[in-house]
């Protein structure tokens, strides 16, 4: 599984467990703290943040997760594949790829457990991009849904997470020129992909310029 990939699996599973009451192993106090949602702030400034939605563009309740969200460099996007060889072989990967700098954008909503994880990767070069997109593609999991082309590429999929409130995850992945984008969507008892469409909408149409 690829880097931001397995970032947004992880963190989406762990919010909804801690905001949804499901039956996965609850998240430690520190863990707990990190991922509190916090009402009446913004996701952290910085350049890249206009890469991922804004909380007026989210769902009505979702409030921004403020400790997971913000500016990652290499290593930290290396890191979320694991430790050791698995995060010095992610490394490996992305500095092949030409990888900048990423930006995640996190939101949960505490009621309906509801959680948007984005993460927006930047590469010094397009062919980088595609480089990197398509070795996420290789490693696709779940069914495969069909929504329309978004960018230059684009792949929608959609796993089941068991639990006393069963959910979905959709991973919507997309790309264009220099970055690319992994946006992930956990609700229940589905995850309706027109709420990932109409945002990975949104964030081209913001950034078409940039």
């Amino acid at each position: 599984m690829t880097p931001r990939r397995l970032a947004v699996l992880l963190v989406a599973t762990l919010l909804l467990a801690g905001c949804s009451g499901s039956e996965s192993a609850p998240p430690s106090s520190t863990d707990a703290a990190a991922s509190a949602p916090v009402p009446g702030v913004t996701l952290p400034s910085d350049p890249l943040a206009d890469l991922v939605p804004r909380p007026a563009e989210v769902l009505a309740g979702m409030v921004p997760v403020v400790t997971g969200s913000g500016p990652r460099d290499l290593a930290v996007v290396a890191g979320y594949s694991g430790s050791g060889a698995a995060a010095t072989a992610a490394a490996a990967r992305l500095r092949a790829h030409g990888f900048v700098k990423a930006y995640v954008g996190q939101y949960a909503n505490p009621s309906t457990g509801q959680v948007l994880s984005v993460v927006a990767s930047t590469f010094a070069t397009p062919a980088g991009a595609t480089a990197d997109f398509g070795d996420d593609q290789r490693s696709v999991q779940g069914r495969a849904v069909t929504v329309e082309k978004l960018g230059e590429a684009s792949s929608a999929r959609v796993q089941a997470i068991p639990g006393k409130v069963a959910s979905e995850l959709l991973l919507l992945r997309f790309k264009r020129g220099t970055t690319t984008w992994s946006l992930a969507y956990q609700a229940a008892p589905k995850a309706d992909p027109a709420v990932a469409v109409g945002l990975a909408r949104a964030l081209l149409a913001r950034t078409a310029t940039s």
